[in-house]
Formats: structure tokens, C-alpha cells, sequence
């Protein structure tokens, strides 16, 4: 009977060693399972992000184009208003040395 024990023993223990095995393996295969998921899951959230940061950016594009086409409108706009009002300055310089001729003028005459 004696020697009946350690193969008793060793029978339980196999026994136990499969179970054990059997069991952690249902665990890897679920766990392996649930990161494929997760893996699906996250794929298709990063390339719905994807598509809205494109999207996003055709948008920023857009917008930048629409504003530097004002920008460039204004800036001939202004462009066109320093040329008036500078001609007009230096119409005026014209005007007042002229007008200064012919006071100068005016006098002389006046002195004769």
C-alpha cells in the first residue's frame, strides 16, 4: 500500500496540472480573444480620427486660401489709397510752394 501512494500521489498531482493547464489555457485564448477585439476596436477608432483630421484640415486649407484672398484684396485696397493720398501730399507741396512763388511775387510787385 505503500507504494500505492506516490503514484496516488503523482496521479493527483497530474490531474491537478491539467486542470490548472486546461483552465489558464480558456484564460489565454479569452484574454488573446478580447485584445483582438480591442485591437479591432482601436483600429477603427483611430482611422474615424484620421478621417476627421483630414477632413479638418482640408477645412483649415480652405479657410487659410478664403483669407489670404482678402488679405491680398485689402492689402490692394490700401496699396490704391497710399498712392491717392500721397499724390495728394505731394499736390499739396506743389500747391503751397507754388502759392509761396506768388506771394513772394505779389510782393515785389507791390514794391514797384
Amino acid at each position: 500500500m505503500v507504494e500505492l501512494y506516490p503514484l496516488f500521489l503523482n496521479l493527483v498531482l497530474g490531474a491537478v496540472i491539467l486542470v490548472l493547464f486546461i483552465f489558464y489555457r480558456g484564460r489565454v485564448e479569452a484574454s488573446e480573444k478580447a485584445q483582438q477585439e480591442i485591437e479591432a476596436v482601436l483600429r477603427i477608432r483611430i482611422e474615424a480620427k484620421t478621417r476627421e483630421l483630414k477632413d479638418l484640415a482640408e477645412s483649415l486649407e480652405e479657410k487659410a486660401k478664403e483669407r489670404t484672398k482678402e488679405l491680398q484684396t485689402r492689402v490692394k485696397e490700401l496699396e490704391r489709397f497710399q498712392k491717392l493720398t500721397v499724390g495728394r501730399e505731394l499736390k499739396m507741396i506743389d500747391l503751397k510752394r507754388e502759392i509761396e512763388e506768388l506771394k513772394k511775387k505779389l510782393e515785389q510787385y507791390d514794391k514797384k
